[in-house]
């Protein structure tokens, strides 16, 4: 017969687990409209997270800098990003990790302007937008203004967001800016011109998942459940493209399905054997960072060179099969 100090000893064990707190969920940013990244619409959806035993809240914002002002004041633990912003933010003193590459531009990302212009030449003089100040959007009308023969004194700068574009187009408060998603194909039924697109610096527009790193240290198992239930759902969406789409949209509830296939026809998602060969050494990623620290060192955005293989962080990516 059991004792009975035994037996309430171990009921209390019992009570006590039952009652240990679980850990908050994982909140991420990620931004309406972009499919790539509410790919994470599709985790949930398909309970994913759970699967993998970690609790994740996507945290949806309409524009593309309240995503970054939500993690670099720690109010989300991780956000879809591109990576110069990743690279910026942890200049800016956020311990930053970049975790999981989603994808990169190919046409996704787009410089348009006015109906009369005829290239990027006739730019000069002229007034262009781009979303953020040293943001990605910032280093990609520089860079392609650069390949167009023309510097930053040549043009006229303005800050607006991507969503605002046609507004400012419509207005003439510029005669041309970035945009991205599904602004392009509103743009163009306006009538206005793509004038340049992302092409062959695309390594610069590589974007993925950011963790804070304090929360890669402390709560690593739950970060890669989450590498884990995004690279599943991305592998599924590639195989049910319709269906995954289905998902997003309603979760998403800005876009329709057919919208939001034309927007990744733009865009190169990657695979977990790409992700593995961007984190290389010599992988697109560090190739990327290593141009763009060198661009904003040039700029006095950056004070000194970043460590770079202190942000791309490739231990969740480069996990064996089995463990994935």
């Amino acid at each position: 017969m059991m004792n009975i100090g035994k037996l309430l000893f171990g009921l209390l064990l019992v009570g006590l687990t039952s009652c240990s707190p679980l850990p908050p969920p994982l909140k991420i940013a990620v931004l309406l409209g972009w499919p790539t990244y509410e790919v994470i619409f599709i985790a949930q959806e398909q309970g994913l997270f759970a699967k993998y035993g970690v609790s994740v809240t996507p945290v949806p914002v309409a524009e593309y800098m309240s995503g970054l002002k939500l993690y670099k004041e720690n109010k989300v633990e991780a956000a879809f990003m591109v990576i110069p912003d990743a690279i910026t933010i942890a200049a800016e003193g956020v311990p930053t990790r970049f975790v999981y590459a989603t994808d990169y531009s190919e046409e996704g990302d787009v410089i348009v302007g006015q109906p009369t212009l005829k290239s990027l030449n006739d730019l000069q003089g002229k007034k262009i937008s781009f979303e953020g100040f040293n943001s990605f959007s910032h280093l990609l009308v520089l860079k392609l203004m650069e390949k167009a023969g023309l510097q930053e004194d040549d043009f006229q700068v303005a800050n607006v967001d991507n969503i605002r574009v046609l507004e400012a187009l419509d207005t003439g408060k510029i005669e041309a800016g970035h945009v991205y998603g599904a602004v392009i194909t509103e743009a163009l039924a306006k009538g206005y011109k793509i004038l340049g697109t992302v092409g062959d610096v695309y390594h610069l527009m590589i974007e993925g998942l950011v963790v804070n790193a304090e929360v890669v240290k402390t709560r690593r198992t739950e970060v890669q459940g989450v590498v884990k239930a995004l690279t599943e759902a991305m592998d599924w969406w590639q195989r049910f493209p319709e269906a995954g789409f289905r998902i997003i949209a309603k979760y998403d509830g800005t876009s329709k399905p057919e919208e939001l296939a034309t927007i990744v026809k733009g865009v190169h998602i990657l695979t977990l054997a790409e992700n593995r060969d961007a984190f290389k050494p010599n992988g697109s990623l560090f190739k990327g960072g290593q141009e763009i620290t060198e661009f904003f060192l040039q700029r006095g955005t950056l004070f000194k060179p970043l460590e770079l293989n202190t942000i791309f962080d490739d231990q969740f990516v480069n996990v064996s099969e089995d463990k994935l």
